[in-house]
């Protein structure tokens, strides 16, 4: 289940840039939802799964959004300019999906977590920005995402303990 679970974040992280670098958004957030319902489907408490997965998602959409009013990302296939785009939540979405699956080896070590996140986070971000669907705006922007996301990615992990759909 961590496999699939890990090939299936891969696969809609690279559908959902490619949709938003290409103007195919209808495509790849209809392929991202279904990996979102695969995941609920699998999870052993549904409710839980699918609470975990909106709280991460509101979460680090909150997190894009600072990162763009701060002007220090711009996103393509902005709808509102002012609005984190529909894809980035979700790809949150699809991260929340690896908590309690192929990332929850992480959940006991605080360190590796951070540095998970700190070294993780902006790989992300660079590649999207590689594939044309993100601009890290000026040389802040790496640090802004590698201290946010060494905060953020054990935050997640804490909260996925309690909202573990995969709980047996």
């Amino acid at each position: 289940m961590k496999l699939l679970n890990f090939v299936l974040f891969q696969f809609g992280w690279f559908v959902s840039v490619w949709g938003a670098a290409h103007q195919k958004l209808p495509l790849s957030m209809t392929v991202v939802a279904l990996i979102l319902l695969v995941h609920i489907m699998q999870a052993s408490r549904k409710k839980e799964a699918t609470i975990l997965l909106f709280i991460i998602m509101l979460l680090g959409s909150i997190f894009d959004q600072l990162l763009l009013i701060t002007n220090l990302v711009t996103y393509e296939n902005q709808f509102i300019d002012y609005l984190v785009p529909i894809w980035i939540v979700a790809m949150w979405g699809l991260f929340a999906t690896t908590l309690n699956l192929s990332l929850s080896w992480l959940k006991s070590n605080l360190v590796l977590a951070i540095l998970f996140g700190f070294i993780g986070g902006p790989i992300a971000y660079f590649a999207a920005e590689q594939l044309n669907a993100v601009q890290l705006t000026n040389h802040f922007s790496i640090y802004a995402l590698a201290l946010g996301w060494s905060i953020l990615t054990p935050v997640c992990l804490y909260i996925a303990q309690k909202w573990n759909g995969f709980r047996t």
